[in-house]
This record gives C-alpha cells, sequence and structure tokens, in this order.
C-alpha cells in the first residue's frame, strides 16, 4: 500500500508546450454587459463564473459575494489540478500536452483518461536530456478471443507509474493523444513522492482488497412503476487490509496522520493487472492494530468524483 501526496501545480509550472487555451469561454473584462446564464472566466483564479443577474458588470467575479457570479467550475486548462477526478480537461481539435516543472517526484497517477494514447516523458530540467519514458494504449480489448476479433475495445480510465527519476527541477510532459475529432481528457494529473506504509520487511496488500463504484446520480422510483434519473459524477471507495511488521507500525500511524483531510492518491498494489485498487480520495478510517510481531491497517478511502 502506497500513498501519493500530490504536490500543488500552478500555472507557474506548467510549461510553454502546454497545448490547451485557458478557456472556451471568454474572459471578463469590467464594464461589459452581461445575460444571465453567461459563462466567463478569471485567468488571475483559472475559475470559471455564471452571471446569475445580468446587466454591467464592473466587480471581477471572484470578488462577488455570490449573489451575481456562480462559481461553476476550474478552467480547462487547469482542470486536472484541483481534487477532483471529474473535472477534466478536454479537447477534440489538437492532443493535451502539459510539460510540468516538478521537484524531487517519483511518481504519477492519471485519473478520468479518454483518448487512444498516452505518452509520458521525464527530462532532467525544462529542455533537457530525457531520463525516462513510458508510453502507450489507452484502449483494450476484453479477454477473450470473441471480444479481441469482435468486442469493443475498453477505455483505460486510470494510470499509476513509479520510479520516476528524482532532479531537483525535472520537467514531466504529459500527453494525451487520439485522432482525428475525437475526444481527448484528463481528470487529474497528481504526482509527488510516493510514501510506501511498509517497509522493505514482508508485507503488503491481503488479498481481498475491494474498490467500490459508487454513483451520486439522483434515483427516484415513482408510485408508477417508472424510474426518473438524472445522472450525476461517481467515484470509487477503496477498502483493504494491508499486513505490516509492527516495527514500521509507529511510520505508518505518522504518514496516515499526515494525510488526514487531505485528498491523496492510495495505490493498494503495484502489481499489474490491479489498477483498479487505486484510487483518489480521503480516507474515511484507517486504525492500526499493534501486533506482536506483526501490525494490520484497516484502509477505507472515500473516493471523491
Amino acid at each position: 500500500m502506497n500513498v501519493l501526496q500530490p504536490i500543488e501545480i500552478t500555472s507557474a509550472l506548467i510549461g510553454a508546450g502546454a497545448t490547451l487555451a485557458e478557456d472556451p469561454t471568454p474572459a471578463w473584462v469590467s464594464g461589459t454587459t452581461y445575460t444571465v446564464g453567461t459563462e466567463v472566466h478569471v485567468v488571475s483564479t483559472h475559475r470559471v463564473y455564471k452571471d446569475a443577474v445580468g446587466g454591467v458588470s464592473t466587480v471581477s467575479p471572484n470578488l462577488d459575494d455570490g449573489t451575481r457570479w456562480v462559481d461553476i467550475r476550474p478552467t480547462n486548462r487547469m482542470a486536472p489540478f484541483d481534487i477532483y477526478t471529474s473535472t477534466a480537461a478536454t479537447s477534440t481539435t489538437t492532443d493535451i500536452v502539459y510539460p510540468i516543472t516538478a521537484r524531487f517526484v517519483n511518481a504519477i497517477a492519471l485519473y478520468g483518461l479518454v483518448g487512444l494514447s498516452y505518452d509520458i516523458t521525464v527530462k532532467d530540467v525544462a529542455g533537457g536530456t530525457v531520463i525516462w519514458q513510458r508510453s502507450g494504449t489507452l484502449k483494450r480489448h476484453d479477454k477473450g478471443w470473441f471480444n479481441y476479433l469482435f468486442g469493443r475495445r475498453t477505455q483505460l480510465r486510470k494510470l499509476v507509474f513509479f520510479g520516476l527519476p528524482m532532479r531537483p527541477a525535472a520537467e514531466i510532459t504529459v500527453t494525451i493523444s487520439s485522432t482525428g475529432a475525437n475526444q481527448r481528457a484528463v481528470g487529474m494529473i497528481a504526482m509527488g513522492k510516493l510514501r510506501p506504509l511498509m517497509g522493505a520487511l514482508p508485507g503488503g496488500t491481503e488479498v481481498g482488497a475491494s474498490a467500490e463504484p459508487v454513483s451520486y446520480s439522483y434515483i427516484k422510483q415513482n408510485e408508477d412503476g417508472t424510474t426518473k434519473i438524472v445522472r450525476r459524477h461517481s467515484g470509487t471507495n477503496l477498502k483493504c487490509r494491508v499486513f505490516i511488521q509492527q516495527s514500521q507500525a509507529d511510520n505508518a500511524v505518522n504518514i496516515l496522520q499526515d494525510v488526514l483531510d487531505i485528498p491523496v492518491a492510495w495505490i493498494a498494489t503495484e502489481t499489474e493487472g490491479y489498477a483498479g485498487l487505486s484510487t483518489f480520495g480521503i480516507a474515511s478510517s484507517t486504525p492500526v492494530q499493534y501486533q506482536t510481531p506483526h501490525a494490520y491497517i484497516d484502509i477505507n478511502v472515500r473516493g471523491l468524483i
């Protein structure tokens, strides 16, 4: 079990090679007359606001008390860097490219992916020498010859990579590609230092770990038997038990205390084929049971949408 606490990625860390504009909405301009429902963005906050009143606007939406301008989402360019995987950067006209300057990062997790392929490159400095690279397809066939020949390919929604070479000013470039006018999207880019809850001694996530997709859609069963469904976002909860040596328990408690009430990436195992046991969320409970010579951690994570 590993915890990835992301570094804060601001616009200043995104390099000139980024392909997405700030947002499709117009930038707010003082003195402009806006109609009800108009959406504008403020460059300084990287947020999009919707007009609830209409008329001439002289107060920046981010300074409004909420009676006129409603904060509705991050801008398209900065969407992968909030705490939600459902707020995604999207494009149908160009591949999504983010060159990011990062200090001493050794792991990266991507969520909410849509596209045909990915490429992640690490350079020692911005514009420098490539020292690490991974690339591949974001589409895969279900198992079996029938599915391979006739089945629809499944979209990979998340990727996690470990062992990135750490540098004080590395440039990590994330690229999500597709063809033509097909959709490209990335809901979250989380990078930072991986913090394992166990050391080199025997231990790990026990068999029986579970990933629970959770829907926040509105579903109402009417008296006549019909059903009203309003689709909303979803998340993935994670539940597992981690076996560690008792000598590592204090360190595990310290790590868990550090991430209390902080959204982080929880990665149950690095074993290939278990990408589903990774989620971005907040621990609802993580009791550590001290036993001799072992200890157990019951991990319960509430995945964010």
